[in-house]
């Protein structure tokens, strides 16, 4: 058996989180040797499928919310009925083309592509399928009797897979992998000068890009400016519209920003945060530890992750504007809360998730006995 192996992972552009983990995984494995490749199925079956399906996703954010929801619960309702099967039998010919062409020892979901465990008992019996679940919850569609190991974020998860008659060998605990920048320790007061702020003051810390706040952005940086020892920054992303039109405002205790590449800087600088509730962003604020206020989360996985969060004291959830500015100017004045959200945080750590995930699967991969999942620790 060759010493190093051939790892095909299947991802999607549906949300920049998919393929986030995707890139994370493919970085682990090739910096101990292996070959890596990286495939949405979506897009390799149909590119016009899989943008109305993003676009389709895009609608949860907006208008759409409503119908999403009520796709998003039937779906949980028939993810195994005869419609989602045959749904998922339209990139089969298309996953068993990649399989032929590129020989994978095992394949790796970070999406939930029921069709890579739905072919495998008659196609790839000997190549085993994982599973890394990359919300804090786990929908019906990640979740088929073939898949040999799931790596999953939380309690919630494994719960949930524990209650559907999967065993406790099949599941292990890492997180959900982040890119590396991360895991690194930043000087605070240093990045505080490179960017201008007042270390005296609390800093504010509000995602607003194209998965961010959209609404009443203007309304809500007016009345975070005015409140007393609080210094704000808007994360505006790729979303230009909305950086012009907060640039034109005089704030005297806010700074927009566009897109950044050292996104990660922010998270060690803030000390409380804005955002929406993403699986990849809520794993990079348990990596640092940052208060988070969950802000009208979408229906569907961002709604559950939300309820997960703020049962484990680990966030608040706000719905409306008035309730926002409450909860900004309430943390910000309670350090004992604070502190209480940082422990809560800390407890969901279960280490590198990358580095815990791909010696897990190469161990297994290398093992004699394929079968039993190892479930072992390092």
């Amino acid at each position: 058996m060759s010493q190093f192996k051939r790892i095909l992972i299947l991802s999607c552009s549906h949300g920049s989180g998919h393929k986030m983990v995707a890139a994370s995984l493919k970085e682990g494995f090739e910096s101990l040797g292996h070959t890596v490749s990286v495939k949405d199925l979506f897009n390799e079956t149909n590119p016009a499928l899989n943008r109305f399906i993003e676009k389709s996703y895009l609608l949860s954010y907006t208008i759409g919310s409503s119908f999403y929801q009520r796709m998003y619960y039937d779906m949980e309702e028939g993810a195994h009925g005869k419609f989602i099967y045959n749904l998922w039998h339209l990139t089969d010919k298309t996953l068993l083309g990649l399989v032929d062409d590129f020989q994978p020892d095992c394949i790796i979901n970070t999406y939930p592509y029921t069709i890579s465990s739905i072919m495998k008992k008659d196609n790839y019996p000997d190549i085993p399928v994982f599973s890394v679940v990359t919300d804090f919850c786990i929908p019906k569609a990640w979740m088929h009797k073939d898949t040999d190991g799931y790596y999953v974020s939380c309690d919630n998860v494994e719960a949930s897979l524990l209650a559907e008659g999967f065993s406790k060998s099949q599941i292990l605990k890492t997180g959900i992998p982040i890119r590396e920048t991360f895991y690194h320790n930043e000087n605070r007061l240093r990045l505080m000068k490179k960017h201008g702020l007042d270390p005296r003051k609390k800093t504010l810390i509000i995602f607003a890009g194209t998965y961010g706040i959209l609404k009443n952005m203007k309304e809500v940086c007016t009345r975070t400016d005015s409140l007393a020892n609080l210094q704000t920054i808007v994360i505006c992303g790729k979303n230009r519209s909305l950086q012009r039109e907060l640039n034109l405002e005089y704030f005297k205790n806010t700074k927009i920003f566009g897109y950044v590449s050292d996104i990660h800087e922010f998270y060690s600088i803030g000390d409380i945060m804005v955002t929406k509730p993403g699986g990849i962003t809520l794993s990079e604020v348990v990596e640092k530890k940052i208060p988070v206020i969950l802000y009208n989360p979408a229906p569907g996985q961002e709604g559950e992750n939300a309820q997960w969060f703020k049962q484990q004291g680990a966030a608040v959830v706000t719905n409306t504007t008035s309730e926002l500015i409450l909860a900004i100017e309430s943390l910000k004045d309670n350090e004992i809360k604070r502190f209480s959200m940082k422990g809560n945080l800390e407890k969901m750590q279960y280490g590198h998730a990358t580095t815990l995930i791909t010696k897990d699967i190469l161990y297994r991969l290398n093992s004699e006995n394929k079968s039993a999942y190892l479930n072992v620790s390092y």
